[in-house]
């Protein structure tokens, strides 16, 4: 159950949410004071959002609403079929520091206690995707799992600790868990970091991040989003309807 505190710490995050239904990331960033949007790297969607909810990007383990534990996540929805573009990151995996948490006060539960979920359409127009900036804001979200799912998240953060824990940091794959998956980060999958060997050394593995999988996103997240009726003339959205 969400909390009035936490519900009023949000309220001023929502009213710009709100305030900037149907406007695309490209017109949102325009508007930020940026001069030009005509090349949007990857990840260049969350950063807008957080520049327009007024909030640092950072790599802390912390929520981003450290004092009351509420994580703020973009979700990218497919407007053809309406599920979720892509897994969503929650924190890269510190294997050394992994292996000797327990799940009472592991670091990741910061970042899944309370999630507000900013999402935008995406639609494709030749059967490509359209680029960030034509992205639509569509919705807002307040996640807070219940018990049950932290239940699965639970085991699935547990699992995953198993296998670094016995120095299999390497085996780890993006087909485990139910609703969170251990995916590799880097360019090419070749950057690596320290991980226990299971035999008191260090070996060297790629890096990973802790993701929400799109089976989550797609089952708890975007079933509940209040939808507007999606014009055809909106850009990005004629495409995700062909």
């Amino acid at each position: 159950m969400l909390s009035s505190k936490k519900l009023k710490a949000l309220q001023p995050y929502i009213d710009i949410v709100e305030a900037h239904k149907g406007k695309t990331l490209g017109s949102v960033f325009t508007g930020l004071g940026s001069k030009k949007h005509a090349h949007f790297k990857k990840g260049a969607g969350g950063l807008i959002i957080e520049n327009l909810l007024g909030l640092q990007n950072n790599s802390s383990p912390k929520a981003d609403l450290e004092d009351l534990k509420i994580e703020v996540k973009v979700l990218p929805v497919q407007l053809r079929n309406l599920k979720a573009k892509e897994p969503t990151q929650i924190k890269t995996i510190n294997y050394v520091k992994l292996a000797q948490e327990r799940w009472e006060s592991a670091e990741i539960r910061e970042k899944i206690e309370t999630v507000f979920w900013v999402v935008y359409g995406v639609g494709k127009v030749g059967g490509k995707f359209v680029s960030q900036d034509q992205y639509v804001i569509l919705d807002w979200f307040i996640d807070v799992p219940d018990e049950e799912t932290q239940e699965v998240f639970r085991k699935d953060w547990e699992e995953i600790r198993s296998y670094v824990v016995k120095g299999r940091a390497g085996d780890l794959s993006c087909g485990m868990g139910v609703y969170i998956e251990p995916k590799t980060k880097g360019k090419n999958n070749r950057e690596l970091t320290n991980a226990p060997d299971g035999k008191g050394g260090l070996i060297k593995v790629s890096r990973r991040a802790f993701y929400f999988k799109k089976k989550y996103t797609n089952t708890k997240v975007i079933p509940d989003l209040d939808l507007p009726a999606l014009n055809p003339a909106t850009p990005g959205v004629a495409g995700g309807h062909s």
